[in-house]
């Protein structure tokens, strides 16, 4: 049986494996070929960079948030940029501190200054905090436009992510299908719509019959194919 954290409801739900194939397929520079695996997951989450309650949960019972997910991209970004997991742990606790989140990285808006830079930034109003440093900021206008974001996410009223456009047209919002990849601006599985192609259904009919276009039945289809090759 898997084991699940508490939590509220509606607030996504992934297996450990599954997020790592959804991160393998963005990790918003591609081009460093940087691959996200389920063992790479497992030992942040150990290290205590999700929730914490998921510090001792049995890997193969782990089920994570989209705010975990969240939080696991931002670290698979950053690691992308080739910042070292020791500056990266720093700077979690130190905007754990500030925030007072259990996820921190999936509540502020998170920058870095480039390939193995030294510094990380996360958004606070109109400030950019450097993270890690004990709240050393400057304002975000005078250092922005030299910085690098993790792109694709909008944050709630309460700062906390609640979107993430994976790729354009795909979406995954925890309220929505519990977080499953959707179609943009619907509530229509992509892996739904992949699986009634692959059983031999025609595109045009299936964008007649949900009233959306063929080009976002080949999107849904076509991200569905990179998760399968992640």
């Amino acid at each position: 049986m898997t084991t699940q954290i508490e939590k509220p409801e509606f607030e996504g739900s992934y297996e450990v494996s599954e997020a790592a194939r959804i991160l393998q397929t963005d990790i918003c520079i591609p081009d460093l070929n940087y691959r996200v695996r389920s063992s790479n997951l497992i030992r942040w989450i150990r290290y205590g960079l999700a929730h914490p309650k998921l510090v001792s949960t049995p890997g193969r019972q782990m089920v994570i948030s989209f705010e975990d997910l969240i939080s696991m991209r931002v670290i698979a970004f950053l690691r992308a940029m080739r910042y070292s997991f020791a500056k990266i742990r720093k700077a979690e606790a130190d905007l754990r501190r500030v925030t007072e989140h259990p996820r921190p990285f999936a509540t502020q808006q998170i920058w870095a200054e480039g390939l193995g830079a030294k510094d990380i930034w996360a958004e606070v109003g109109a400030l950019l905090m450097v993270a890690g440093k004990h709240g050393q900021l400057a304002f975000a206008e005078l250092v922005r436009e030299n910085l690098i974001n993790v792109h694709g996410l909008t944050f709630s009223e309460k700062r906390v992510a609640d979107s993430w456009q994976a790729k354009a047209g795909i979406m995954l919002q925890p309220r929505i299908q519990f977080g499953r990849p959707c179609i943009e601006g619907t509530r229509i599985p992509t892996s739904d719509i992949a699986g009634m192609v692959r059983a031999g259904d025609r595109k045009d009919a299936l964008a007649l019959a949900y009233g959306i276009t063929v080009e976002e039945i080949e999107r849904a289809i076509s991200w569905e194919e990179e998760l399968a090759a992640a």
